[in-house]
């Protein structure tokens, strides 16, 4: 079994990965060990973009005069 270990931010003796504390000097470490998947500001921009997406697919654009249909001509009949 093989562990992946770091250094420690204060001291620089090997610690496990993702230790929040350092066993030899007792200091608490400023990161989590492995940064995560995304970065918030990436996360941030997909999810506006998204939204911005579908906003603009809901509004719809309002007809033009042209394509508004007149109704229907009423013819009376003669006697």
């Amino acid at each position: 079994m093989k562990f992946e270990m770091t250094r420690c931010s204060q001291c620089g003796s090997e610690m496990l990965m993702g230790a929040t504390v350092c066993p030899s000097c007792g200091r608490a470490q400023g990161g989590s060990g492995r940064p995560g998947p995304y970065q918030s500001g990436t996360l941030l921009a997909v999810v506006l973009s998204a939204a911005v997406l579908f906003f603009f697919s809901w509004m719809k654009p309002a007809p033009q005069v042209s394509q508004i249909a007149s109704p229907p001509a009423v013819t009376i009949p003669a006697r």
